[in-house]
């Protein structure tokens, strides 16, 4: 096993190059998971830990296939998701697939066989978060947890997702060249929490869960709401139950105001938003102003979707942006 450990004592990597059982049972911070090689051949695998103010978060990858078994931290709730995998997983006595999530209770027993090539992510959170957006949690009090089986794809976006806010980070701690400073970190683990809890409601919502009734003024208000919020955002970090709090409504609420008044998803308009910011830097120009430096800035981890969104929206990319910025100078 190799440990990398990055300048921020917030971030680090660990990549093994065998299967070591006993140097894998702390895979998820605050907790002890006992893992059992299940597939045969020569293991490799890399874990990914790192922590902000707010959110803890966990992410493996696996070459074989591995059962891990035992108990989650006692702080906080665990959303877990099932990113990648040459097969079904069977996770809290189901049958599951790539892109489902996991939701344990804090303390909660882990019980899950993970597939052939397999990756996975945990974030830990606390409930009080959850409840501010409007989640009931009334029935989460058991060790058995909840299997959300999210078949229709809606979280798709959010896997892609996963890679791209961590994979630059994986790539920082094994070449050193770069770390993700606090500000920066605690904006990756916001985007993916927002990810993963708007996923969820959604899903809920299109298996026919009953939601109170909204009227076109209300809507309107929970919109008008969240947007005088966001006017006073200048760096971009936007925390979701924050947002709820400011708009005055739970986030299933604030899914349905926005999509039936805007025609877009909260996350879709406040990506658009980012978006806009980075143009308008960019056009602004400036000695010194970078694309990469100025995309960071603004949440976008991923430099080279980024630059394929930012051209889909905009008919040109980045750099040729900033480029005639610095011409008509």
């Amino acid at each position: 096993m190799r440990i990398d450990s990055l300048p921020s004592a917030q971030h680090h990597n660990l990549e093994f190059v065998r299967f070591d059982p006993s140097a894998m049972t702390s895979a998820l911070q605050g907790g002890r998971i006992e893992h059992v090689q299940v597939e045969k051949g020569g293991f490799r695998g890399q874990m990914v830990h790192s922590s902000s103010k707010q959110l803890r978060v966990d992410w493996g990858r696996y070459s074989l296939a591995l059962h891990a078994r035992g108990d989650l931290g006692a702080e906080r709730l665990s959303l877990g998701l099932m990113v990648g995998g040459g097969g079904p997983w069977r996770v809290l006595g189901a049958q599951g697939r790539n892109g489902d999530m996991i939701v344990l209770p804090e303390g909660g027993e882990l019980v899950i066989t993970l597939p052939t090539q397999p990756q996975w992510l945990m974030m830990q959170v606390s409930r009080e978060r959850l409840e501010a957006m409007g989640i009931d949690l009334r029935g989460l009090r058991s060790t058995s947890g909840w299997h959300v089986a999210l078949h229709d794809g809606a979280m798709e976006q959010t896997v892609r997702e996963v890679a791209g806010i961590l994979t630059p980070s994986v790539a920082a701690a094994d070449s050193g060249s770069m770390a993700f400073d606090e500000a920066v970190l605690a904006r990756a683990h916001e985007q993916l929490f927002a990810g993963m809890v708007s996923a969820w409601v959604n899903q809920a919502a299109s298996h026919g869960e009953r939601h109170e009734a909204l009227s076109s003024s209300e809507r309107w208000r929970v919109v008008r709401r969240a947007e005088n919020y966001l006017a006073d955002r200048v760096d971009g970090t936007v925390r979701m139950d924050e947002l709820c709090g400011a708009a005055c409504t739970s986030l299933s609420r604030l899914e349905r105001s926005f999509r039936e008044v805007l025609g877009l998803s909260p996350r879709r308009y406040l990506m658009l938003r980012r978006m806009a910011a980075v143009r308008r830097e960019l056009l602004a120009g400036g000695a010194g102003t970078t694309v990469t430096d100025t995309a960071m800035r603004w949440g976008f981890f991923h430099l080279g979707r980024f630059a394929e969104e930012y051209a889909t929206l905009f008919s040109e990319l980045p750099s040729q942006t900033l480029r005639a910025a610095s011409l008509q100078r």
